[in-house]
């Protein structure tokens, strides 16, 4: 989707919906990108709407200076991370927001973060960017696979996704 379209405010209620929401005891939901700067600005919003309700404030703690939002009753936590696949091991991620997926250089920390969802129950990925232009990245790879489950192509009911008209080739047929 183009830029100042709201895909990190849609990101941050998603993020917060799950932190907040999802019933799950201990959940990790982790906000991620290819720096820490891209990865703090889904968390950024997240963090000003508990600043302005005074219900999430008093559910939770905000901790700027690590890029957390805790929640006291459950432990969940929400966390902006960068793109360091090597420090992401570990992690048993219950939602997964990957910002400007086209700016990961490989898709190590996305395989990583997937992947530690595989003990939760309802685990989610959630992507969002602006268009992009290398053909071998993993933005790329998912903008293939989403032309072919959007038409029906592959059937997929774990895969979501949502393209702009103006983005997706003509129909040449």
């Amino acid at each position: 989707m183009a830029r100042k379209t709201g895909k990190s405010e849609l990101a941050a209620a998603v993020a917060l919906y799950m932190l907040l929401m999802d019933g799950v005891q201990g959940g990790e939901v982790y906000g991620a990108a290819s720096d820490r700067v891209q990865a703090s600005l889904v968390f950024n919003v997240a963090a000003a709407v508990v600043c302005r309700s005074p219900a999430l404030r008093l559910r939770c703690d905000l901790v700027s200076s690590t890029k957390r939002i805790i929640v006291h009753k459950s432990g969940s936590i929400y966390r902006a991370i960068p793109a360091d696949a090597g420090g992401s091991h570990g992690f048993s991620a219950s939602a997964v927001f990957f910002d400007e997926i086209h700016t990961q250089r490989s898709r190590d920390l996305g395989d990583v973060l997937i992947t530690s969802t595989g003990a939760r129950r309802r685990p989610l990925a959630f992507g969002i960017s602006t268009a992009g232009w290398d053909r071998h990245s993993l933005c790329y790879e998912l903008d293939e696979y989403a032309q072919k489950v959007l038409p029906g192509i592959a059937s997929d009911p774990t895969f979501f996704a949502c393209m702009p008209e103006w983005i997706r080739p003509a129909n040449t047929t």
